[in-house]
Formats: C-alpha cells, sequence, structure tokens
C-alpha cells in the first residue's frame, strides 16, 4: 500500500514543458502497475489569466485518465469536463486543442514504453541545445533556415527511444468523458453503493465511484493496481485515518481493505489487468 496526503505537498512550478501556459504539479507517484507496464500520477493544478494552459490538436502513444477536481478543462471538440467527472484518452486517438484556466487535475497517464520524469527532463534539457519547445511543438531550423515542427512531448518521447514513434490504432475514436450525476448507485455491500462508470479495453481499466450510507469496507483487491482518490469524509486502513483529496494505492498483488463511515466518497481507479502474451489468429 502506498498512501499520498496531496494536501501535505506544496505544488510546483513545472519548468521543463512541452505547452505554453503556467501550469503547477504535485507528484504523486511514478513507477510500475505491473511488470513492464510503465506509470506517472500527478496532481495538475492550470493557472487563469496571462497563465492559460493551451495545446494543439495531438494525440500520444499512451492512454490516460484524467479525474477534474475543479475547474472546467476544454479537451476539444465539443469535449468540455466539469469538476467530479472523469475522462478517459485512448492511445492513438486525437484530443485538443485543449484550453485549461483554473483547474485542478489528477493526471494518471501509463504505458509499456513510458518514459519516466527523470529521462524526460535530462532528454528535454539536451533538446534545447538544438531548438526550442513554444506554443506546444518542438521547433528547430535546418542549414537552409527552414523550420521544422513536431508535437513537444512525442519528440522527447522519439529522442529518448531514438526512433520514430508509431502511433497505435485508437480503440476509441475520442476520449470519454464520464458524468457521474448521470448515473445510479448500486449497492456494493453492506453499507457501500457505487456507480461504475467505465470499463475500458481488453486490459479493462475502470473507472468508479463509492460512498458509505453506514460503515462499511471497500475491498481493493490483489488482480490489479487500483486507487482511490477521497472527494469527501474520512478513510481508515487498518489503524490510520485519511481525510479528503488523500490517493491510496493497493498495487498489482496486494489486497487493501478500506473502511469508512456514512458521508464518505471516494473515486476509485483500476490500471490495467496483468494478462500473458495476446493470442494472434
Amino acid at each position: 500500500m502506498h498512501v499520498v496526503e496531496t494536501d501535505l505537498i506544496p505544488y510546483e512550478l513545472v519548468a521543463k514543458k512541452n505547452r505554453p501556459g503556467r501550469v503547477h504539479r504535485k507528484f504523486v507517484r511514478e513507477g510500475e502497475v505491473s511488470p513492464g507496464v510503465g506509470f506517472t500520477a500527478d496532481l495538475v493544478y492550470y493557472e487563469g489569466g496571462h497563465g492559460i494552459f493551451n495545446a494543439p490538436r495531438h494525440r500520444h502513444n499512451f492512454d490516460q485518465i484524467r479525474f477534474i477536481v475543479s475547474g472546467d478543462p476544454d479537451f476539444g471538440h465539443g469535449l468540455e469536463a466539469a469538476g467530479g467527472q472523469s475522462a478517459f484518452f485512448p492511445a492513438g486517438a486525437h484530443y485538443g486543442p485543449e484550453v485549461i484556466e483554473q483547474a485542478e487535475v489528477l493526471l494518471i497517464q501509463w504505458s509499456p514504453e513510458w518514459v519516466t520524469r527523470a529521462q524526460h527532463d535530462a532528454t528535454y534539457t539536451e533538446m534545447q541545445k538544438a531548438g526550442e519547445f513554444k506554443e506546444g511543438y518542438y521547433v528547430t531550423v535546418d542549414a537552409e533556415g527552414n523550420e521544422h515542427r513536431a508535437d513537444g512531448r512525442n519528440a522527447v518521447w522519439e529522442t529518448f527511444m531514438g526512433r520514430e514513434l508509431t502511433y497505435p490504432t485508437p480503440r476509441y475514436p475520442q476520449p470519454i468523458l464520464m458524468n457521474p450525476e448521470g448515473f445510479d448507485w448500486r449497492s456494493l455491500n453492506e453499507g457501500v453503493a457505487t456507480k461504475s462508470l467505465g470499463h475500458f479495453t481488453e486490459d479493462d481499466v475502470y473507472v468508479s465511484t463509492y460512498k458509505w450510507d453506514a460503515r462499511g469496507v471497500l475491498d481493493l483487491s490483489s488482480e490489479r493496481m487500483q486507487f482511490i482518490w477521497v472527494s469527501e469524509g474520512e478513510v481508515s486502513v487498518g489503524s490510520d485515518t485519511y481525510g479528503p483529496r488523500t490517493v491510496i494505492f493497493s498495487d498489482f498483488g496486494e489486497s487493501v481493505l478500506v473502511e469508512a463511515v456514512e458521508g464518505t466518497k471516494v473515486v476509485s481507479f483500476g490500471m490495467p489487468v496483468p494478462t500473458s502474451e495476446p493470442i494472434h489468429v
């Protein structure tokens, strides 16, 4: 089990960035979802005013989940989110242009070919010797004076990996926005109700919300990494109690029992279930 009480962590201004705008980040966790699948989770704050974040329409070779803590981020083409909603961004699917102002977002990203934060920052610094990051792009000028632009984030990946990025065929044509207000509560067990907001891809990635109508227990079982964001109330794990804005991870191979009382609400994220190699027919 891994616990992060985000209110105890100061925000840091993101300096090595690929997009315009003033963005602050609280590092939540980085590592492996399961053997060979890297991930990172951050709590991100986007400034307003002169610091508005924006990005051109683009895509990535990794999957993402974004939980909107507050604000109304615009992910482009009518995909406008609101506080309390989650969105699944499938690898290979285009989204944007993005405009995000005065919003706080829990950002989870993962891939079997993940570039860690340290690897990204070191590569970013080296790339600045040959070009510059601006307007969401990595810009270089050749010997003839011709300007070349590439998506900033993807350019870092290609430079680090030393090969051209190949996008997967998107499982879904665009990000999927989940509105919990449109779902009904269903009883999970004594004292606990749930809204199952979505299960995605052959990896069975999921997003759910839970509420306690009385004292009860939520079992984060061992078949995958799962973690919760505490929205309201308090939860207890063993003898320890945690309040709102805490993230509690149950890693692959372990089971964590989360106990709470009436009035508590959490959002839960299920990462890919480890599988054997796919069968090609």
